[in-house]
């Protein structure tokens, strides 16, 4: 008696997983299908920065090797790994988006070397020489623009 008791309600507990586990596989097939209806409905990522280069119109600009490799190189950091990293910088625009202005302003050697001075200053020690006066209240960073660094010509 005791052994068709327990045959019984083993029966019953097996037949009670196997409808559940039958009905999750319905629920979960229909909430796959709504995550796939959010996601084909969302827009482009907006975080997606654009080569350096895109509209540039100058064939040896465009496909010089150096330049291929430098602007390939800004494209994957801003859009792979920017967005993994923490984005600490002091100063707006961001370090790589400065270097990206100017690279395209003053042309790839004085353009990577303002880069290299830039990413130099970018740490927590530099923000103690920094004028807070100075900060921008809506970002809460320092402005350095590259416009900053044109030589002001004196008319004598």
């Amino acid at each position: 008696m005791q052994k068709s008791v327990n045959s019984f309600l083993l029966f019953i507990l097996l037949t009670s997983v196997g409808f559940h586990c039958s009905a999750q596989q319905i629920s979960v097939k229909s909430d796959i299908e709504l995550i796939h209806t959010q996601l084909s409905k969302s827009d482009p990522d907006p975080f997606i920065r654009p080569y350096i280069y895109q509209h540039e119109t100058s064939f040896i600009k465009k496909y010089n090797p150096i330049s291929l490799l430098l602007g390939s190189s800004l494209y994957v950091y801003q859009n792979v790994f920017s967005k993994h990293i923490s984005a600490d910088c002091l100063f707006t625009p961001g370090c790589s988006e400065f270097s990206k202005q100017a690279i395209k302003e003053y042309g790839l050697l004085k353009g990577t070397l303002l880069s290299i001075e830039r990413v130099n200053r970018c740490n927590r020690i530099a923000a103690t020489d920094l004028r807070h006066s100075e900060i921008d209240p809506k970002t809460n960073r320092y402005p350095d623009p590259v416009s900053r660094h044109k030589k002001a010509y004196l008319n004598d």
